[in-house]
């Protein structure tokens, strides 16, 4: 019988539950497997938790349109706005009819002060009218604390530069000290993209908006007499504002033909309300020399289906002033 090895194991040598001793290296091969059998087992109930989650929510994920992101992204831009008057509560809104090109603010009764047209230089008192517009509308706002007073009209003369129309009457109106009511000053503001009548209507809301963060509860608009009945029964109606909401302040008509010429200008709103196709159309891209384009709807998020409606038929949609149809 040979002798039993009372020492202590060899190096590289492992001892089993008999006592024999066995080569290290054979546990290794055995522990290796073991640990990576456990991390595929966890790998693979992961994942089917994974799919049974997504099976459970899966149709309720879904991408959104371009669009649809393009809204969220407005949504957070108007949240994040700040609203330098959301105090007040009314719009009186004065539609510009020229471009104030003198240097002279003072001198705004004067016609080398004002771009004018071949048929208003022939027109006796066209200038006073224009400063009767803006003290009316300054008059209005000083009689209605609660009031935004608005002076809308583009860019509308490529000989006259890239003044806007809204700016030349703010610019008279401090001027001439707000007529006595300078308090009516920080309340004062411009919209500088209309083209036209129903554009300073329309662009005039939507500025609002972005000076109170809300639409107004009353409009007064500002003009000449003889537009009262294309503002007040064909623009007012297309934006679909409540008629007892809405009121017109203006000033005699200084020749006939003027009169005449409001028949034509109805007509052709009276057939395409929006001002979008033919000789509306086309006198808009005339009064847009300097390409500045109107309001998106990342403007006005209320407002956006109107802003981008072209009729014939009245916008359908809903509107923050009008009731729902």
């Amino acid at each position: 019988m040979l002798p039993l090895h009372s020492g202590p194991p060899q190096p590289g040598t492992h001892l089993s539950h008999r006592g024999s001793a066995q080569p290290a290296r054979r546990a290794r091969n055995v522990t290796i497997p073991s640990t990576l059998q456990t991390a595929v087992a966890v790998f693979i109930l992961f994942a089917l938790l994974v799919a049974l989650a997504y099976r459970a929510v899966g149709s309720d994920i879904q991408v959104a349109p371009a669009s649809s992101r393009r809204l969220l992204r407005d949504s957070s831009f108007s949240r994040a706005r700040k609203f330098p008057v959301s105090n007040l509560t009314t719009l009186i809104l004065v539609a510009g009819h020229s471009v104030y090109t003198g240097l002279d603010y003072h001198d705004a009764q004067g016609s080398s002060s004002w771009y004018l047209l071949d048929y208003q230089k022939e027109v006796k008192g066209q200038t006073e009218s224009f400063m009767a517009h803006i003290r009316l509308g300054v008059e209005q706002a000083a009689a209605d604390p609660k009031s935004v007073l608005l002076f809308s009209g583009g860019k509308a003369r490529a000989s006259a530069g890239p003044r806007a129309e809204a700016e030349g009457y703010w610019l008279v109106a401090e001027a001439n000290d707000w007529f006595g009511f300078p308090e009516v000053r920080r309340r004062a503001f411009t919209e500088e993209k209309a083209r036209d009548s129903f554009e300073n209507l329309l662009f005039g809301l939507c500025r609002y908006y972005e000076l109170t963060g809300h639409h107004p509860t009353h409009v007064t608009v500002v003009g000449y007499e003889f537009k009262k009945a294309r503002f007040q029964d064909m623009h007012r109606a297309a934006v679909r504002y409540p008629a007892t909401s809405f009121s017109y302040v203006g000033t005699p008509a200084l020749t006939p033909s003027a009169v005449d010429g409001e028949a034509a200008a109805a007509a052709a709103f009276r057939t395409d309300p929006y001002g979008c196709s033919g000789a509306l159309a086309a006198k808009r891209a005339e009064r847009d020399p300097f390409a500045e384009g109107g309001y998106g709807p990342d403007r006005c998020p209320a407002m956006a289906g109107l802003l981008n409606w072209c009729g014939p038929d009245p916008y359908p949609g809903r509107l923050p002033w009008a009731p729902r149809r």
